[in-house]
């Protein structure tokens, strides 16, 4: 049993490894797209977009590794751990495709609206940054107290939400129906995207409490 243990450390170190990996490249991809809607930038969301192939193919990589590792009976922990895995992993694949999907829609509206306005999204989106950014930085660090704590912050976007959303009905005889609609569907893509990583956090916390104390201390060395 303990050479199996052995033996299996390298696979959970390459597992741990690529949802590293792939969390950076989402909290790359999610925090390029929210700069590129507050401060419209061609490049920021070049970005994205590439950050969103990436994401993509480390999915594949991670699902293949997991199920080879299941297969191989390399895996250390029970079948819910290589399934919180695969979890995560959709997860994370979910975040860089709503990324994506708000960069487009920032260079959509920018080819034909110069001068489009999304500043009334900033509270909401600085909201979503940080929510994202603290799941994402619980799964570098491999840090479950931050992991519970971002599982707790979705009521602060939802308050944002809700203040964007009244800020939009005070002022809608300021603002054209066609401005309203990428407004609201900006708040919505950023709507889900915390609810996504709401969703990652909630993961987290299970998967983190099941990962072997000397494994974290070795991750975050790193």
């Amino acid at each position: 049993m303990a050479n199996q243990a052995v033996n299996a450390q390298p696979v959970e170190n390459k597992i741990n490894s690529l949802l590293v990996s792939m969390g950076l490249k989402v909290d790359e991809a999610v925090s390029q797209a929210i700069m590129a809607l507050l401060r419209p930038n061609s490049h920021m969301v070049a970005g994205v977009m590439e950050s969103a192939v990436a994401i993509q193919e480390l999915e594949l990589t991670l699902d293949q590794a997991v199920f080879s590792a299941v297969e191989q009976g390399d895996l250390l922990a029970s079948g819910e751990r290589a399934t919180l895995l695969v979890n995560i992993s959709k997860d994370l694949a979910r975040l860089g495709k709503l990324a994506a999907n708000l960069g487009r829609k920032v260079t959509e509206v920018g080819k034909h609206h110069e001068h489009e306005d999304f500043s009334r999204l900033q509270p909401l989106a600085i909201a979503v940054s940080h929510l994202c950014r603290q799941t994402l930085r619980s799964l570098t660090w491999l840090d479950p107290v931050l992991a519970r704590n971002a599982a707790a912050g979705g009521a602060t976007v939802d308050a944002y939400r809700d203040y964007v959303l009244r800020g939009l009905k005070q002022q809608e005889s300021l603002i054209t129906d066609e401005q309203d609609l990428h407004l609201i569907f900006a708040s919505r893509c950023l709507e889900q995207i915390a609810d996504h990583a709401h969703h990652l956090a909630e993961n987290l916390v299970r998967f983190l409490e099941q990962t072997p104390e000397p494994e974290k201390s070795r991750s975050m060395a790193c």
